[in-house]
Order: C-alpha cells, then structure tokens, then sequence
C-alpha cells in the first residue's frame, strides 16, 4: 500500500494541475504496472511507483471531465523512462514555482524524466562568471527542485555541456585560456578539466541521479582554432576520445553514468560533416575508444521511418545504451509547432519501440531568445506519454484528450494555435512577418505560402482563439495573430501603393495603419511579458524587450520616411525603389528577419 499521506498529496496536486476534483474514494495500492479500476463510485488504482500513481490519478481526473463513471484500464510503461528537456540556456530560466508546477503535469502523464538543460546557468562555486546576469540557479535551487521532482516519482537528471556550446561563459574576460573556438572548451588543457570538476562537483550536491547528460553536440571546428595554434593538426576523431575519456573518468569519480549527444561522431564521419548522412563512416577502431557513455540520438526533422531505423542501427553498433530525444517544436518563434511534432515523433517513437529504446524524451529549445513558453506545447506532451503507456499505435484521440485534460485549453484553442505556421514543414512565415522590417522583403514564404494566406490563416485562428482570451495564454495567442493580421497586411500594400503613386493610401498608412499596427505591438509586448513574468525569471526578457522596442522605434522611422516623401522632402523611397528578391536563408532567425545587414541586430 502506498503511504496514505503520500496518495493525499499527490491527489492534491493532480487535481491541482488538471483543475479537476475527483468526487469519489480512491484506493491505492502497489502493483504491476498501472491498472484504474473506477466503478460504483469507488475507484482502485495499482501502480507499479509513484509516479504511475500519479498517471492513475489523472486518468480518473479525464473520467470526471470526460463524463465517464466506470473505468477498468490495465497499461506498462513501453519505455523505462520518458519525459522532457526544458532548455533553460536561451534566457528564458523557469521559476521554481514554474519548474515544480511543469513536474506536476509530467507526473500526471506518467513522464518520470526532467531535464534542465543548463549550459552556464547554474551555480558551479569558484566560477561567479557562470551564468552572471543571466538567472542561474543556486545549489540552494537545484536541491529544491530534485527534491520536489522526486515526491512525484520524477528523475531530474542534470544536463549540461562539456565540450561546445559554451559560449556565454566564454565570451567573459579571463576565460580565453579556456577557449578553442568562441564556444567551445580547450582540449587537454587541465585548467578545462578543472572547470568540468567543478560543474560536475556541484551538481553531483544538488541531485540524487546516477546519470548526468554532458552535451558535446555541435562542436564544430573543435580543435580547428586555438587548440590547432598550441598543437597543430591532430586526429579529430583522438582528440574527442581523449576529452570524453577525461569527462566520462570525472563523472565516475562523482557516482554519475553520463550520456552524450551522439552527433559529433557521426559529423566526423561524414564527408559532409552532417549527422544524418547515412553513408558516414565511423571507423571501427574509434567505436573500440568510446569510454562508456551512453549515445544520446537527437531528431526533430525527419517523417521518414526508415531513416530513424538506420539511425537506430548505427547507434547500437557504438556501445552502450541509446538514448532517443525527440522534439516538442518551441523553436520555430511564438507557438509550437504542432504539425511538425505530429509529423516528426510518430514515426520516430515507432522506431523507438521497435529498436527496444530504454529512455525517450521530447526536447523543448529555446533558440533565438526563447520567445515561445514552453508550458503552451504541453498539449504535445502527451504524444510521448500515450505512446509510452498506450504503445506506438496510441489514437491521435487519446493524444489529444490527455492534453486538454493536462493543459485545461479546449483542443480547438491548442489546434488554432497551428495556424501560425503553413503546413507541417518547418515553414516560419509567422515569425517572419512579425519580426521583418516594414520596407525590406525578409520573409520565409516556403512552399508557396503568401501574405494572402497568412492572413486567412491568421483571421481563421483569430475566430476560435478569440472565444477563451480570458486564458492568459489564449489572449496571447489571440494578440499575437491580431498584431501578425495588421502587419502583414501592411507589407502586402506598402510596395505596390508606392510604385502606384497611391498617395491617399500613403497618408493613410501613415496616420492610421502603422500606429494601429504599432498599437498591436505594444499590445502584444505586454502580454507576452505577462506571460513570461508567470514561468520566468526577468533574465533573458531583454532580449525580447529590445526587438519588440526595435519595431516600434522602426515603425516611427518608416511613418516619418513616408511623411518626408509626401511632403516632397524626400524624392524617393530608396528602400522601396529596389526590386525584391527570393532572400529565405538562415534559420530566419530575428538577426536574419530585421535586417540585411549580416553583422547588424545579432540578438542571441
């Protein structure tokens, strides 16, 4: 039997998370698995752990909200562990009231797995340089929230970098000894190993894991830049050996089983320096070198089920266990990314199952500033959840069931919310609109998408949305398509009105449309901030101020352009003189929307 003060509190906090009261006596006991017995008015739960008592719990909860009075339900878990890695590195760092409140509805979907990915943004002491200014967590943070994560039966394993992606801690002044290439560590220079003992060290006295992730994804040109100026030319493939060597020996002296991200020994492999290529040619005798680590495959693009069967097999020649991560889409600017996780993580938790992966977990990145909050994806979590529990072949039904019971959104609100992107490519004319600059073409229209499109699509989402705004999170959305509607239907205009002579449209646009548009923006600003004050610490909200800031400052200067022009203070509009050109490239990050200027806005 469980404790019955452990069964009240995790009741507690499964009604909490769901909004749901359950009306009804629960008994719970230990057994296999997870069985739900509700009838009469009683119910009995079975759960192998903690965790899958508190997956019992919600499952009565969706009873309740579903309409349902009888329920009989056996499930196992088709993966060991499954859960979620919040990146917590691109400004955006969850409050610990946040982080706890995300643990709550993992544990209501059965998920037993977090991860915090933290390249400088925890506390490692003798280091006050890592994560300054930037919302790192105490020791003090971290215990708190292994602590409360282990109540609901929830492993928070630490994720952090040991090679790559060190950036931020690296521009400072001081670390250039530490530096290869801007963002990644010196090789074989003990001072780097002293740092890595040191993360390592301070982690190892916040968590209770055995297994810690330390990165060494993307490393590109590693040992190409100081580290070939001290040495010379050296094999690539012995020197990432040598390093993880030296990483995996720390981690064992701190009782940890790391794992890695796998791609850097596909990349040297490959002719192309590329991850999926699958005629990469990883040598035998470099297989033989991998210390034991555990080989993290990451992938968020492909629909392709044959491709993540290769990769699968390629993973489990190289040792150890495999890790799959997966992609919840935040990435993409504002809204996730529904479709292309939907196209993406079927096929690949198919693979998954079949290949016999022992830990899956969805990724949640936070590239270009974080301006999507992650806790607006949670009706995508539990694509990871019901096929863990419910198997691969789960029905989109039950998917969509569990994230609206999870999430409290009505699943026409979740949906609407896709509308920002086009198709399930990842197609990001939403951003792209929002973030271009008013005179310059910068727009990612892929596939034949068009303005014209993105307003009916934007109108469409704008007609459901608009029934919940009093969600916070659906007023947002609902803002967001307001302000995406009046500016792209400024930049289908502006070009042709003014090759035209359309004067009367100019004025109009100058005393009417931008500072209706520019209205929007402000409007927009403030509910993201509303937003982002909830989950976030403050740190990383600069960044997103600066570009909102940018846009209004920008619409001032092109309403005051235009003045000039219709006064014939100006004789032209030289921006608008030029003839645009098909210019999609990059990631269509804000850097590569604001400005053509590629040293110019570079934002995060």
């Amino acid at each position: 039997m469980f404790a019955e003060y452990d069964v009240k509190k995790i009741r507690a906090r499964v009604e909490g998370a769901t909004g749901v009261s359950i009306p009804f006596a629960i008994e719970a006991r230990c057994g296999d698995g997870l069985r739900v017995r509700l009838g009469g008015g009683k119910a009995v739960i079975e759960a192998e752990d903690t965790n899958a008592l508190a997956r019992g719990l919600f499952l009565l909860c969706r009873c309740v909200r579903e309409g349902k009075t009888a329920l009989d339900v056996c499930q196992k878990r088709h993966f060991s562990s499954c859960g979620a890695m919040v990146d917590v590195s691109r400004g955006a760092v969850l409050r610990l009231d946040a982080v706890k409140r995300y643990i709550d509805r993992m544990a209501c979907l059965g998920m037993n797995l977090l991860m915090l990915y933290t390249e400088d943004t925890y506390e490692v002491p003798g280091y006050p340089l890592m994560g300054y200014l930037r919302g790192r967590y105490s020791r003090e943070d971290l215990r708190e929230i292994d602590e409360y994560a282990a109540s609901m039966g929830v492993e928070l394993v630490p994720c952090i970098q040991t090679l790559g992606h060190m950036r931020q801690f690296l521009q400072w002044r001081g670390n250039e000894g530490l530096r290869d290439q801007p963002d990644i560590l010196m090789i074989d220079d003990e001072k780097t190993y002293a740092l890595i003992e040191a993360m390592i060290s301070s982690l190892r006295s916040c968590m209770r894991s055995g297994r810690i992730h330390i990165g060494m994804d993307e490393a590109h040109g590693v040992g190409l830049g100081n580290y070939l100026l001290r040495n010379g030319q050296t094999d690539r493939f012995a020197l990432l050996n040598r390093h993880l060597a030296r990483v995996v020996e720390i981690c064992g002296r701190h009782g940890f089983r790391p794992m890695m991200w796998s791609d850097m020994f596909f990349r040297l492999g490959s002719k192309t320096n590329e991850y999926y290529d699958v005629n990469a040619d990883i040598p035998q005798s470099v297989i033989d070198g991998i210390p034991p680590v555990d080989l993290c495959y990451w992938d968020y693009y492909h629909d392709d089920e044959a491709l993540y069967d290769h990769m699968l097999t390629q993973h489990a020649r190289m040792g150890g266990s495999t890790v799959f991560a997966g992609g919840n889409w935040v990435w993409s600017g504002f809204l996730p990314h529904i479709r292309q996780t939907m196209r993406t993580m079927r096929p690949a938790l198919r693979a998954c199952a079949r290949h016999r992966v022992d830990t899956v977990f969805a990724t949640l990145w936070g590239d270009d500033g974080a301006e999507t909050n992650v806790f607006l994806a949670d009706g995508l979590m539990p694509l990871f959840s019901e096929s863990c529990w419910q198997g691969e072949d789960c029905a989109d039904e039950e998917i969509a069931l569990a994230g609206e019971c999870v999430t409290g959104m009505p699943r026409e609100a979740f949906d609407a919310m896709g509308e920002f992107y086009p198709s399930g490519a990842d197609a990001r004319t939403g951003k792209s609109i929002l973030w271009c600059d008013p005179l310059y073409p910068l727009l990612a229209l892929k596939d034949g998408d068009t303005l014209e499109a993105a307003i009916a699509r934007a109108e469409g989402a704008l007609s459901v949305l608009g029934r919940h705004e009093e969600n916070v999170e659906c007023r947002y959305a609902a803002q967001l398509f307001r302000t995406l509607i009046a500016k792209a239907s400024l930049l289908r205009e502006l070009r042709a009105r003014y090759l035209a002579g359309d004067k009367v449209w100019l004025q109009a646009a100058v005393q009417e449309m931008i500072p209706a548009l520019t209205r929007e923006y402000d409007a927009l600003m403030r509910v993201h901030r509303a937003l982002w004050e909830r989950d976030m610490k403050r740190f990383g909200w600069e960044v997103i101020a600066l570009r909102y800031g940018g846009m209004a400052g920008r619409l001032a200067d092109v309403a005051d352009e235009l003045s000039r022009y219709l006064d014939g203070t100006l004789k032209t509009i030289e921006e608008l003189d030029e003839e645009p050109q098909d210019t999609a490239h990059g990631w269509m990050t804000y850097a590569d929307l604001a400005t053509p200027s590629a040293d110019m806005g570079r934002g995060f």
